[in-house]
């Protein structure tokens, strides 16, 4: 097994998250590192070479979050003060265990509209690299402190084609025959699926089906319902809800042309404004990890990585 330094006692900076794959401390004001929870997974090594991936083949993309530098044991990722679009929105409910009992304040819809439209960006730029996120969900999703989405977290990313892992909804399109494990292939389908459901999260703060209203369902009501393409109900007047009913539906042949109609909001007028990491940019805070290494980053950890490099 892989030797892994320990970030409890090498890291001195302040701790982020711990996660299925890794665990991620702040660095600075710029930069965080994520290291694999034991010796590097198969989800930590693909996260790795898909943002290799990125590298290669193009400019970087301002509604992805962006990776500086890498060795085999972490990955130097752009930090993002603002937390998960999912710490968001739950911030706004107040719940009891897994149950939301009320909303008690929904974001700005301007806002709102600007967040979808970064997704849907974020979701159209992947497609021009043959790829799907894989996991869309507000968990997977950060904000900056500007509150500019940035699409995170790529060790379920796979081709368009690939035989599709299913999941669970509202974020893995269902069909009747899911049950025998056919869940389709991956693509622009089951990817404007799981950003209809974040659409519907974002405005009505609270995830399909999971409204204090069905707070007392049955187990497996909600998941029948989502299998015999049973929609929830979309206010017919609200042009997010009516995007997010088309994307349950599967209407858009392309997450481009998904990405074309979510710009026709009126909060898509300040995307204008996220920043737009340049590939010089990108190079000079590569640099800058790397020097980080070279110094003995965090009292050690350095000279541990240094030797993957």
């Amino acid at each position: 097994m892989q030797r892994v330094p320990n970030p409890y006692r090498k890291i001195t900076k302040r701790f982020l998250s711990l996660g299925a794959v890794g665990w991620v401390w702040q660095i600075d004001d710029e930069i965080a590192l994520k290291f694999p929870r034991h010796s590097p997974s198969d989800e930590f090594v693909h996260e790795k070479d898909i943002y290799d991936t990125f590298d290669r083949h193009h400019q970087p993309c301002p509604h992805v979050l962006q990776s500086f530098y890498r060795t085999e044991i972490c990955l130097f990722l752009q930090y993002l003060p603002g937390g998960s679009l999912l710490d968001r929105l739950q911030s706004n409910q107040t719940r009891e265990k897994h149950e939301v009992i009320s909303v008690n304040r929904l974001e700005d819809r301007r806002l709102i509209e600007r967040w979808t439209t970064e997704l849907c960006a974020a979701s159209a730029w992947l497609e021009t690299l043959g790829l799907v996120h894989g996991d869309l969900r507000p968990a997977n999703m950060l904000l900056d402190k500007q509150d500019h989405l940035k699409l995170a977290d790529f060790d379920s990313v796979a081709r368009i084609g690939d035989t599709a892992l299913g999941g669970a909804p509202p974020w893995a399109r269902l069909r009747p025959e899911s049950a025998t494990g056919a869940f389709g292939v991956y693509g622009p389908e089951t990817e404007q699926f799981a950003i209809g459901s974040v659409v519907y999260y974002m405005t009505r703060g609270f995830e399909p089906y999971e409204g204090p209203e069905q707070s007392d369902w049955p187990v497996g009501v909600a998941v029948d319902l989502w299998k015999m393409q049973k929609f929830p109900e979309v206010r017919q007047d609200d042009a997010l809800e009516g995007l997010a009913l088309s994307c349950w539906r599967g209407s858009f042949a392309s997450l481009r042309l998904l990405q074309v109609a979510a710009m026709m909001l009126p909060g898509s007028e300040d995307v204008a404004v996220a920043v737009d990491w340049s590939a010089e940019r990108h190079l000079e805070m590569g640099e800058k990890c790397k020097a980080l290494l070279e110094q003995g980053l965090a009292g050690g950890a350095g000279r541990n990585i240094k030797q993957y490099m």
